[in-house]
């Protein structure tokens, strides 16, 4: 990517100007993402054979028992705009690492969780068998996503490009959960990128961000059809997390409370067995 710091200073202009508490702020943002202004794009493998997690509240303590309940949910089922979605647009989340996506989904969980109150969770443990390629938003800061980002010399030496990576990601460290809105910058960000890249000649499968909740991991977002030709499920984890109380306004867990349930996985009908 060529850009100004002139540019780079009318971007944020533009985008401080956008209500996103309103239904056209998305496309808004994606026009200019697309064709208004210059993007940075960059994108590397994440190798066969790694795992990625993906965790489900268990409400009502109702047992998940299809492989898919732990994928994505049905298109009709997504009504909100989410980290790099829209309404009725269908994306598989997971993180790099167990307490990650256990820490980022926790403050969703909260709100229906009374202090010292038990819930079950269920983790997907998800591996990949072959390498997929995904698009990197690159934050600097995040140790676990350096590996990705390391031999970028731009990201070292380019003042500008630092100042652009480090304004969006202002947005991608934003939680959704107490910030709705924010979901409409990120997931027409995401939705650009994955565009102007294969307007670039190029695919890839997804996008690799950081987590908010753990800033030392990151996610994915990856795409239904990827998800579906390349992902299996490895394994299960269920276990119960006790509601601590409050610190700061965010709620405080005992993440491990109790013993993992045991169970079965029957892989010729893709089901799990409780």
């Amino acid at each position: 990517m060529s850009m100004t710091e002139i540019e780079l200073i009318s971007l944020k202009k533009y985008v401080s100007q956008i209500d996103l508490g309103t239904e056209e702020a998305y496309d808004i943002l994606f026009e200019a993402f697309t064709q208004r202004f210059p993007m940075s794009m960059m994108w590397f493998p994440i190798k066969k054979e790694s795992c990625v997690f993906r965790s489900r509240n268990n409400i009502f303590n109702k047992d998940f028992y299809q492989y898919s309940d732990l994928s994505y949910p049905p298109s009709k089922d997504i009504k909100k705009y989410s980290r790099a979605n829209k309404p009725n647009q269908q994306v598989f989340y997971a993180s790099d690492n167990y307490a990650t996506n256990l820490t980022e989904l926790l403050p969703f969980w909260s709100q229906n969780i009374s202090t010292g109150k038990s819930f079950s969770v269920t983790t997907g443990i998800w591996g990949l068998s072959k390498s997929i390629i995904v698009s990197v938003i690159p934050d600097v800061s995040n140790e676990r996503m350096i590996p990705f980002i390391e031999k970028i010399s731009e990201l070292k030496h380019n003042s500008i490009i630092q100042n652009y990576w480090s304004y969006i990601n202002s947005f991608f460290r934003t939680q959704g959960f107490y910030e709705q809105n924010v979901y409409k910058f990120t997931s027409a960000f995401c939705n650009a990128l994955i565009h102007n890249i294969k307007q670039s000649g190029n695919l890839v499968d997804g996008v690799l961000y950081t987590s908010v909740q753990d800033p030392s991991g990151w996610n994915i977002a990856i795409s239904p059809e990827a998800f579906d030709s390349i992902f299996f499920l490895k394994d299960v984890v269920k276990h119960f997390i006790q509601m601590e109380g409050f610190k700061n306004g965010k709620p405080v867990y005992n993440n491990f409370r109790g013993d993992v349930i045991p169970h079965k996985l029957d892989r010729s009908l893709k089901k799990i067995i409780w």
